[in-house]
């Protein structure tokens, strides 16, 4: 029944934080089950930080955990190839930290401006992904390996200053759902 597991990380998102406004560091561990059925279990930490938008004046900070628990199932005829190809599921819940600023209107007929912030605002959101991804072992125990996956938002905070700008796991709330990762692991 048990045929071992897999311990990776996403390259990509933590990559796209270092290179952009957000990104994300995720482990995951991936069990295997007669070579078809796959429990996965993702943990990860999601950061954004978008100073001054020049539409908008609005900068905004997000930081928090995600956690995302799952199964993959191999669809590829030979269950016990090196390769696997896969669907699956995730059910995934975030607490995160919001943050905004912005510098104020002008009162066109009174004059004066007055600031707006709000700082360490308690949020969170469950959603749910499909995904479909490759596994490939590489050499030895390392394996490479990407997934596409469509996300959809369950329930989140009432923000009641507007929608937060990044969801930590879930990604930009005003781009589309979906989203991807490249993977590299170890088998155990």
């Amino acid at each position: 029944m048990f045929q071992g597991a897999v311990v990776g990380m996403d390259l990509f998102g933590a990559i796209q934080r270092q290179v952009s406004d957000y990104g994300q560091y995720e482990a995951f561990l991936r069990l295997n089950l007669k070579g078809k059925y796959f429990p996965v279990f993702e943990l990860g930490r999601g950061e954004a930080e978008n100073e001054k938008d020049p539409e908008t004046m609005i900068a905004t900070k997000t930081s928090g955990m995600y956690g995302r628990v799952g199964c993959d199932f191999n669809v590829m005829k030979n269950k016990h190839d090196i390769y696997k190809l896969f669907v699956g599921f995730r059910y995934a819940y975030t607490n995160f930290d919001f943050e905004f600023s912005h510098p104020g209107l002008t009162d066109p007929v009174w004059g004066g401006a007055k600031a707006c912030s709000m700082e360490d605002k308690g949020c969170y959101a469950h959603w749910i992904e499909g995904v479909f991804g490759v596994d490939a072992k590489i050499i030895g125990p390392v394996h490479l390996g990407w997934t596409v996956r469509y996300r959809r938002r369950i329930a989140s905070s009432d923000y009641s200053m507007g929608d937060v700008w990044y969801i930590p796991g879930f990604g930009r709330s005003d781009k589309t759902n979906l989203g991807g990762t490249f993977n590299i692991s170890i088998g155990i």
